[in-house]
Order: C-alpha cells, then structure tokens, then sequence
C-alpha cells in the first residue's frame, strides 16, 4: 500500500518530474521483498532509478534509516514508513517550499484496523504544536520532545556524517536523533508548518505509537538514552536539570502502575506543551478542527483507493 501511494503521487502530480525509489527492507522473512521486486518490476517506468536495499539479517530501524538515506541522490526527497501511505494531496508542492524554507514540517492523520481514521482532535495536539516552536525556542525544545514529527520534508545537504553517526547510536529513535542533530548544528534553521497532512500514519497494537506494545516500551528506553546522551554534552546547569527531568519522565512512561505513569505529566515536554495550549487556545483548537474536518473524508476515500489498487497488484501476482 505504501507503494501504491507512491504511484498515486507521481502519476496525479509529477508530471515532467524524474523519481529515485529507495526501498530499504531490514532482513524481513514474512515474503515483503518478493512482494517490492514484483511491483518495482511492473512500475520500473515510473523511476529513473530503483534501488532495492535488502539487508540479509535485521539491523534495526536506525541501521535501516541511515542506508537509505545515504542512498538518496537528489536535494529534495520524502520518507514513507513501510506501514504508511502517502496521502491523496500534492506532496511536490511542499518540497517546493524547500527553496524557501531548510524544513517542512506538515502533518499527518493517524488510522487503524481497515483505514478507520483517527478523527478526535486532541489526538493532533502536538501536530499542530509545530506551527508555534521555531527559532531559538526549536533547539531547545527538540531536545525534550517537542515536534518536529517524522513526516518532515528537508534538503538532503542537511545529511552529514556527524549526523548519520548519531543516528546509529540508538535503536528506535532514527527520527527524532536526526532531527536533534540537523536542528543543533544549524542554528539559523528556517522551519514551516503546513497544516495539511502528507502521510496517512497506521496506529497498530505492535506499533510505536501504541502506548502498551513492546516497541513503545523499547522506544520510550531509547528516548531516555537520547537524553543522557544529551545531558552529557549539554553546557547548562539548566538545561541538564531539564534533560535529567525528561528522562526520569521517559522511565515512567513504561512504568506497569498507573500511579507511577502519572508522573510523566510533570515532565518539561509537557510543560512547554501546556503553556503552548493555554496561551494559544483558540488557534490551536481551530487548527485542530481544520486538519480533522477538511481531510479525514479525502483521507479515507483515499485508503480505499489504494487498499482496491494493492488488492489487484496482489491478485495478479497470485494469478502469475
């Protein structure tokens, strides 16, 4: 599916365009690289270039993350998870923005099961929270947790080896390390947020973002490194009172008692993020409404586009 949304974008909107497809697996034993090699085989005109990274054993997210990116050729480029589609609205105006702006930051609609979209808006707090935290207050407030999301769209010429480096030194955390890293080396970084979504985002029981599975526990681990790991370079006493804070809040998530987890609202993450919401009330709720209301019924006709395009790609292969 995240495949058939990529041919989505480039046959409705990259008209005069050329297009490198960089498909990493990281040792997958479940049939997913017979599955990429039969659909870049029957799609190979819409590419330039395809390169298939097939990693013989797991290496992990990060390992994973950093190959790809290594792989990319042009200035302009957008990731998708594999468990993630690309949403039905043009993604080439937002790399356009990159002429103008280092990063793009728009957002993304979550969904479950069978393309059951997540339509509460609260669930989209810290997405619009990203329009409010730019400048001098972005190189802070990355390093607690603040948005920047995964779904931000860069320059490749922000990718040195100090940060793929980084990167590598954790497990889950491929993200949010390499915006940490881009975001402290360039103190002028121009940022915009774009409150329209460029990925349809799957919230499953095994996910990262679903709060009791195994991966949530090792990612909320992973975060608690970051911020050691930060604490340890960082020059203010303040600051690495804050980091020591997140951390300790990052252990609590994971906690099996309910009373302990309570403690994490006390984190700095939370605290910026409710000084952000009491002092922008209203824009925020109006954002919120605004990225729920005008998408989620694209969005979801959208899924079902490709879900009955995917459906046929997998019945002919059978059919073959």
């Amino acid at each position: 599916m995240a495949l058939e949304s990529v041919k989505y974008q480039i046959k409705h909107y990259g008209q005069g365009r050329k297009f490198q497809l960089i498909a990493a697996d990281d040792g997958s034993t479940d049939g997913s690289r017979e599955v990429i090699q039969r659909w870049t085989e029957q799609n190979q005109g819409l590419f330039e270039k395809t390169d298939l990274l097939f990693r013989e054993e797991n290496g992990g997210i990060c390992r994973n993350y950093v190959d790809a990116l290594r792989a990319v050729e042009g200035e302009q480029f957008v990731k998708v998870d594999g468990d993630d589609l690309l949403a039905p609205y043009n993604v080439f105006e937002l790399t356009e923005l990159l002429s103008e702006y280092d990063m793009v930051c728009p957002a993304f609609i979550k969904f479950s099961g069978s393309g059951n979209l997540v339509k509460s808006y609260r669930t989209y707090l810290e997405v619009v929270l990203q329009a409010f935290i730019k400048g001098k207050a972005l190189h802070r407030a990355v390093k607690l947790g603040c948005p920047l999301s995964g779904t931000a769209i860069y320059r490749k010429s922000l990718l040195t080896e100090e940060v793929y480096d980084f990167i590598l030194r954790f497990r889950t955390v491929n993200d949010r390390a390499c915006f940490q890293k881009i975001i402290t080396a360039n103190p002028g970084i121009k940022t915009c947020y774009v409150n329209r979504p460029i990925i349809l985002y799957r919230v499953s029981g095994t996910s990262i973002s679903h709060f009791n599975s195994a991966s949530r526990i090792l990612h909320n681990q992973e975060i608690g490194r970051l911020c050691r790991v930060q604490r340890k370079e960082e020059h203010s006493p303040l600051f690495r009172f804050l980091l020591l804070a997140q951390e300790k809040a990052a252990a609590f998530r994971v906690s099996p008692s309910r009373f302990v987890r309570f403690f994490r609202f006390f984190s700095p993450y939370f605290v910026i993020m409710l000084w952000l919401y009491i002092t922008r009330f209203f824009t925020i709720r109006r954002m919120e409404r605004e990225l729920v209301d005008r998408h989620w019924q694209d969005c979801a006709a959208h899924y079902r586009r490709i879900e009955t395009a995917t459906a046929d790609f997998l019945r002919q292969r059978r059919n073959m």
